[in-house]
């Protein structure tokens, strides 16, 4: 039988991504590292010299991408996911306005107050019996609102394929919501929750606030933008968050908040956000957060 050369495709990078997908083969991946007996004796390959001498001539993890002769002059080096700053903004709206577990509003945000000197209005006052009492805010929602709020999104029909089903992540009763997908806090952040909260805020400030947060990101999440309209959208979403600190305590602004004020910039530089948004790649991945 005569010989052959043949030409065989191995695909590397798709079978990595592979391993690493589930729990279980990425902790098998790195369990050499993590959870390897080292006592002297040969287990692993990683016992060897060739890869000792590879570990202590190359320590330090280093990103190749400062090395390429061009990466000074990309003028996008990095770029900020819009699909997890939404889901972040909407988890502390959320949980700030219901008072949930990632409330942005507890006892140690308004000591922060004291510290600092500002609000004096909203700074923790000692009841008699040692305990705290904290002023209600422009925020602060009763328990009524909030019955109000969660059935208004309880009760939203949507069209079928426009988002999933969110009546299922809301506790009427308890006054909770649980269990936001990014998609549906997508959906919320951008077109319900500044709807839902018409008929039951309890400042219309805080809905002003939401409303142009919501025109905004719906702004630059469009499929065609006018360019020249992403300076305007720049000057106010900076506005939009002025009045955010004036209204709302300091403890709300973590960085994901802060990233808004770069995202009409980066839409400039790199274009729509539906290429650079992280979606795609975890329906691909069948992502289920």
């Amino acid at each position: 039988m005569k010989s052959a050369k043949v030409v065989r495709y191995f695909p590397l990078i798709p079978r990595l991504q592979r391993l690493f997908k589930t729990k279980k083969s990425a902790e098998e991946m790195i369990w050499h590292a993590k959870q390897r007996n080292i006592d002297g004796l040969l287990r692993h390959p990683a016992d060897g010299e060739a890869w000792k001498s590879f570990d202590s001539r190359y320590p330090d993890k280093k990103s190749i991408f400062f090395e390429l002769p061009y990466w000074e002059y990309n003028l996008l080096p990095h770029n900020l996911d819009v699909m997890h700053i939404e889901k972040n903004v909407c988890d502390n709206f959320i949980g700030t306005l219901l008072d949930l577990d990632k409330s942005k509003d507890n006892l140690q945000a308004r000591q922060d107050l004291v510290d600092i000197g500002i609000k004096a209005e909203l700074h923790p006052q000692i009841l008699e019996d040692g305990s705290y009492f904290l002023p209600p805010t422009c925020f602060t929602m009763s328990k009524k609102e909030k019955l109000m709020f969660c059935q208004v999104l309880k009760n939203m029909k949507m069209p079928k394929g426009y988002a999933s089903n969110i009546s299922r992540c809301i506790n009427v009763a308890e006054c909770k919501i649980v269990g936001l997908k990014s998609h549906d806090c997508h959906v919320l952040i951008e077109e319900l929750l500044p709807i839902a909260l018409r008929s039951c805020s309890p400042s219309d400030e805080i809905i002003h606030i939401l409303v142009e947060i919501s025109k905004f990101l719906k702004s630059i999440c469009a499929k065609v933008i006018d360019p020249k309209e992403l300076d305007i959208l720049q000057n106010n979403i900076a506005i939009t968050l002025c009045k955010m600190e004036r209204s709302i305590l300091p403890s709300f602004f973590t960085i994901m908040v802060h990233l808004l004020i770069h995202l009409a910039e980066e839409v400039k530089l790199g274009g729509p956000v539906q290429y650079r948004w992280m979606y795609p790649f975890e329906r691909y991945f069948n992502c289920n957060y």
